[in-house]
């Protein structure tokens, strides 16, 4: 079969083919970003749908992906690895899907795909909806003039017919259709507008960058409902962590403010509660209260008679002003 003979089309069941293609081969620069889908990832694609065994669903619009309801136009039994002609589908229709290809109402497809951000290669088909605005410049559409197609590749009509087409867009003969549609979408003087899937607040915190496709959004923010769980675990744990730290802290500024004799031992307990609650207020007052137990030293209570004044309350006393006398007179 020749390559610039070759028209690619697909054979019709009353009015809806019965074989589409679903992601056109090569590099391709959509409004949603670009992706490549070269020999590898049509491997990587075939081998991840048919790991599944449900059929894949064929909607309209992409409703399926707006949390809608979404009627299917269809389901996909099988992929094609077709090389360079792309990954096409074999597949059911529904009668009224069916009705609106053959009234020529619907004329495309638009594939749902994930790929790989390294380096745009396609890895995932997550379904296809019928549509008449694909992102996609260059799909084959469902149906054309005639409501049946066959291949050929022996017309030479038709091959001088594309040799020309190719040499008007200054490309050589050996030069394949995807070739020629990437001259074509150059020299578009304009492009369908692009899709918003999420402003530029939105992608940034999901770790995004600008044009992320609406699969990569939804993929992401999936991911991040899964980890929410163990995140929240991670934080209660780091809260009683803290929490278990700051009463460290706080015991040993007490510790160190007795030990210093900036406080008696009556006041521990305010102590501890004042460091818990303000430990950097309860610095503030360690460092400016003045010492009111004098450390290193044994004070025996004199016991000569009652009210006798011992060193330490000798110091609080001249602290708040209190001669001995007047202290022994009310002390007892």
């Amino acid at each position: 079969m020749k390559n610039a003979a070759l028209m690619i089309v697909c054979k019709a069941l009353d009015g809806a083919p019965v074989e589409i293609q679903v992601i056109p081969y090569g590099y391709h620069d959509t409004p949603k970003g670009p992706f490549n889908l070269d020999d590898e990832a049509e491997t990587l694609v075939i081998a991840d749908f048919d790991a599944h065994k449900n059929d894949m669903v064929i909607d309209y619009e992409h409703q399926t992906l707006q949390g809608v309801e979404a009627p299917a136009a269809g389901w996909i039994k099988k992929l094609i690895n077709k090389g360079t002609e792309g990954i096409w589908a074999e597949l059911e229709w529904t009668e009224r899907a069916r009705q609106y290809i053959a009234n020529k109402e619907y004329k495309y497809v638009s594939p749902v795909f994930l790929k790989r951000i390294s380096d745009n290669k396609v890895v995932r088909l997550i379904n296809v909806a019928l549509t008449n605005q694909p992102n996609i410049d260059g799909m084959v559409p469902l149906i054309n003039k005639d409501s049946d197609y066959r291949f050929e590749d022996d017309k030479k009509e038709d091959v001088n017919m594309w040799k020309e087409l190719l040499k008007i867009m200054g490309l050589a003969e050996t030069a394949t259709e995807q070739d020629a549609i990437a001259v074509v979408n150059k020299l578009k003087e304009t492009k369908e507008p692009t899709q918003i899937v999420a402003n530029k607040g939105v992608l940034e915190a999901l770790g995004l960058k600008e044009g992320a496709t609406e699969a990569e959004v939804t993929g992401t923010i999936m991911a991040m409902k899964q980890s929410h769980g163990q995140v929240g675990d991670l934080a209660t744990e780091l809260a009683q962590l803290k929490a278990r730290l700051a009463e460290k802290d706080a015991g040993d500024l007490v510790a160190l403010a007795m030990k210093d004799g900036k406080i008696t031992p009556a006041q521990k307990d305010w102590a501890d509660e004042y460091a818990k609650r303000d430990p950097d207020g309860f610095r503030v007052f360690v460092a400016k209260a003045p010492v009111v137990v004098v450390m290193g030293k044994v004070v025996t209570p004199d016991k000569t008679g009652e009210g006798a004044v011992d060193e330490t309350q000798t110091q609080i006393n001249k602290l708040c002003g209190i001669d001995d006398e007047t202290f022994k007179k009310y002390n007892q």
